[in-house]
């Protein structure tokens, strides 16, 4: 049975949630799981702060999926290393540092496990933390500060990191909303730095929020201000992305759209993103240089905050009606189907599958 673990927003923090979840979910049946132990789940010695991650919207495994990093979304901005326990049904918590900013909304870890970085979305800043042996965090060894703005005055008036990406083992992508751009930058995984590559506009008001990798050095990204996907090629030498194509992110008109998470299938033939307002999950083929729509179907709940793919699966984290949510994926096709699979859990922000054969860390 697939395994996952649930991010979410909790009290005090602008959400209804108590901490992060371990399910499991059986594809077939569509049967939920609520795996957590909380008797299990205490500070590990020597943790350098005991309490539970405030609000820890989005989260990233190190390589050995062992360890779990969470990014604490408040003002004083804070991520989180923690620990699985041997039996699969516990997060011990490890400590946590400052991420130099405020409101930290997207965090991933390098392909080596050196090194997590973590996009402050209020302060518009790219945090840089060394992983030490054990899986803590370091101190911050490098902050980025973006600049720029866009047309919308209540959410362009500043930058707005919205995710960091991992294009390659050094090619870091971010998206930031408020400047309508996608800055390339080189970790340095020993000296644990960004080097500035170069940052590339989307067009004025777009609002890049999340991005995904394609097959031909293509990548798609979500417009929540206008509502709207893009496709863009990728210059992995230089960190350059070129707009091919635009597409609208829905076709339902008595709402606008604001997508939110995307995801792709395995082979990369297509494309899928949530949208918050008409409440759906939208799914375009990728055919080179254009994205061509092919279906849309309600998600299933309220304000879908993300998505994840799973094989045939999409699991939609829908915010404000406290539910995860499945459809399936035609993976002939691209055309979607509901299903009455549905698990409760409040103020969820994001769905990510446990690794299926952690490994210890060499």
């Amino acid at each position: 049975m697939p395994k996952f673990v649930i991010g979410c927003y909790t009290f005090g923090a602008g959400g209804r949630g108590r901490r992060i979840e371990i399910v499991g979910h059986d594809p077939e049946s569509g049967r939920w799981d609520l795996l957590t132990d909380q008797d299990m789940a205490e500070p590990i010695a020597g943790a350098s702060d005991t309490e539970r991650p405030a609000s820890p919207s989005y989260l990233a495994w190190h390589p050995d999926g062992r360890h779990l990093y969470a990014a604490g979304e408040e003002s004083d901005g804070q991520v989180w290393a923690m620990r699985l326990s041997a039996g699969g049904r516990a997060l011990g918590v490890l400590g946590s540092v400052t991420t130099g900013g405020a409101h930290p909304c997207h965090l991933a870890v390098d392909p080596t496990g050196r090194v997590l970085v973590t996009a402050n979305y209020t302060s518009g800043s790219v945090a840089v933390h060394r992983i030490r042996p054990d899986g803590r965090i370091a101190e911050l060894s490098h902050l980025v500060q973006h600049q720029g703005s866009g047309p919308d005055a209540d959410r362009q008036a500043g930058p707005h990191a919205h995710m960091v990406y991992f294009a390659d083992d050094t090619l870091v992508l971010v998206a930031d909303l408020g400047a309508d751009l996608i800055a390339g930058y080189r970790l340095d995984p020993v000296a644990a730095t960004l080097g500035a590559l170069t940052s590339s506009a989307l067009p004025a008001g777009f609002g890049p929020r999340h991005l995904v990798t394609l097959p031909g050095d293509r990548v798609a990204v979500a417009g929540e201000l206008t509502g709207e996907i893009a496709l863009l090629e990728l210059d992995r030498a230089t960190g350059a992305l070129t707009v091919l194509d635009v597409r609208e992110g829905s076709a339902v008109t008595e709402r606008p759209a604001a997508p939110s998470g995307i995801g792709r299938t395995a082979d990369g033939r297509y494309v899928l993103m949530a949208n918050r307002g008409p409440d759906t999950v939208a799914s375009f083929a990728v055919n080179r240089d254009r994205l061509d729509f092919i279906d849309e179907i309600p998600c299933g709940g309220e304000h879908p905050r993300d998505l994840t793919v799973t094989g045939d699966r999409v699991y939609v984290a829908n915010q404000e009606s406290d539910s995860i949510t499945v459809l399936r994926l035609d993976l002939r096709t691209g055309a979607l189907s509901g299903t009455a699979s549905r698990f409760d859990t409040p103020s969820p922000t994001q769905v990510l599958p446990i690794p299926d054969s952690p490994t210890e860390r060499s």
